[in-house]
C-alpha cells in the first residue's frame, strides 16, 4: 500500500525548507496536481544534492549547479533561474573562472547566444554583489 500524498500546502511548505524559495509554478502544480509536485520535488532535490546530500564519489553540487546554469542558458527563461543556479553553484565552492569555461562550453553544443546568457548572468550576479538592495526575493 502506498502512503498518502501530502496536500499542497505541506509540499510547498516542504519546497521552501528544502530549497530557501518557492516558484509561482510550484504554486501551481501543488494546486492542480500535488501528487506530480511531490514526485517533481523529490528528484528535483536528489538530482541537485539538495536531499539527500551527494555521496563522496558523486558529482559535487558545485558542478550539478553549473551544469543547470548552463542548461538555462541555452533556453528562453529569465536571467534570474541562470543566476539562482549560479548562486548554489558558488555557494558550493564553484569559481567565476569555472562558471565562464562552463559557458565556454556551451559555443559548440549551443551557439553564441548561449555564451552569450552566461556571461550576462555572470554580470548579473556580480551587479547584484556591489548593490544588494537591488536584490528580489521570489
Amino acid at each position: 500500500m502506498s502512503e498518502p500524498i501530502p496536500d499542497g500546502d505541506a509540499i510547498i511548505q516542504r519546497i521552501q525548507d528544502r530549497r530557501g524559495h518557492v516558484w509561482p509554478l510550484h504554486h501551481l502544480m501543488a494546486e492542480l496536481d500535488p501528487g506530480f509536485l511531490d514526485i517533481f520535488d523529490d528528484a528535483y532535490c536528489h538530482t541537485m544534492g539538495i536531499d539527500p546530500a551527494p555521496g563522496e564519489d558523486s558529482l559535487p553540487v558545485r558542478y550539478r549547479e553549473l551544469i543547470c546554469a548552463c542548461a538555462c542558458a541555452m533556453m528562453p527563461v529569465p536571467i534570474e533561474v541562470t543566476t539562482h543556479h549560479l548562486e548554489r553553484a558558488f555557494d558550493h565552492g564553484l569559481t567565476e573562472k569555472e562558471a565562464a569555461e562552463g559557458f565556454h562550453a556551451l559555443l559548440i553544443p549551443a551557439g553564441g547566444i548561449a555564451v552569450s546568457n552566461g556571461a550576462r548572468a555572470l554580470l548579473h550576479l556580480r551587479g547584484q554583489a556591489r548593490n544588494p538592495s537591488s536584490t528580489s526575493t521570489s
